[in-house]
């Protein structure tokens, strides 16, 4: 089963959807490799050659990660893309990390765990490699690692009647994906602190009214309603367009790879824990986490 699928859609808009609606479309390695693998191949299709402008720029343009040659072949006309929809497959958009995966960190010493988590965020936030505009289209439930993935493109939409939760501390756990430096980048510190170590889960007008959603469209017509809106982005001159998306993105990724790197060794040192095997199991058996002491680390 392919696990990451892309389409081109007319007016210049590429769709790409996480595949697994049996897990809720849980991330996984396997998932962020396919991901990664996918954004190699669009940043292939869509980095111009070198002109005397891009020289100029070439310190702060995206750069195409190494490209895999047993990648899938991409549809016509994907090098004409001008803005990209991420969504989810059936009846949610992610439900973050997969339990198996979540678990298995507990046999993990705290150095490899940090190196392994470091890689599992970069897989999914190659994403910000794109030199277009990216969308995401919360078509569902959009929790933990997989609502930190919806922070890493540049405009969110979901629906009124959906749930959006940054359930970390909850779960006995710093938050990972690039949630803890986008977030209040988004939102401000203020609101990220009540949003990230609160842990609760938001219907789309409370993530609106919050900043983490930027527009609420129908559920009866949800993808219809994004594609509109990602043709407002891809139907522009795509070099003036390319060039803002850079502008901005240079503003807030600034200090990601220092975030990245301490949200992982944070998490490392958490699965070292015996309170975080106590949030898995509540998420398990559908009850209330007991965290009844705190070791300092």
């Amino acid at each position: 089963m392919t696990l990451v699928t892309f389409k081109v859609l007319p007016n210049r808009v590429g769709l790409i959807t996480l595949n697994h609606p049996k897990s809720l479309n849980a991330l996984t390695f396997s998932m962020g490799y396919e991901f990664k693998n996918l954004i190699q191949r669009l940043n292939h299709e869509l980095t111009s050659p070198p002109s005397s402008i891009d020289e100029i720029v070439s310190s702060t343009s995206p750069v195409p990660l190494p490209l895999n040659p047993d990648t899938p072949p991409l549809p016509e006309y994907t090098n004409q893309i001008n803005s990209l929809i991420l969504t989810g497959s059936g009846r949610a958009f992610s439900a973050g990390g997969s339990l198996p995966f979540l678990y298995s960190r507990t046999s993990l010493p705290p150095h490899l765990n940090s190196s392994t988590m470091y890689n599992f965020y970069t897989n999914f936030l190659s994403l910000r490699s794109l030199p277009i505009p990216t969308i995401s289209a919360i078509n569902g439930p959009a929790i933990g690692a997989g609502a930190c993935v919806t922070l890493a493109t540049d405009y969110r939409l979901t629906t009124a009647e959906n749930k959006i939760g940054f359930n970390f501390t909850k779960l006995g756990i710093h938050p990972g994906m690039g949630g803890s430096h986008y977030l209040p980048r988004i939102i401000g510190t203020s609101k990220a602190s009540r949003v990230l170590c609160g842990g609760k889960t938001y219907g789309g007008e409370e993530a609106k009214a919050l900043g983490m959603v930027d527009e609420l469209i129908d559920s009866e017509n949800f993808l219809e309603g994004a594609i509109a809106v990602a043709e407002e982005f891809s139907m522009n001159n795509p070099t003036a367009t390319r060039g803002v998306t850079r502008t901005l993105r240079m503003q807030v990724d600034a200090g990601l790879e220092e975030s990245l790197r301490r949200e992982a060794d944070q998490q490392a040192l958490n699965y070292s824990r015996l309170d975080w095997k106590e949030g898995l199991d509540a998420v398990v058996e559908r009850r209330s986490p007991v965290f009844d002491e705190y070791f300092s680390p």
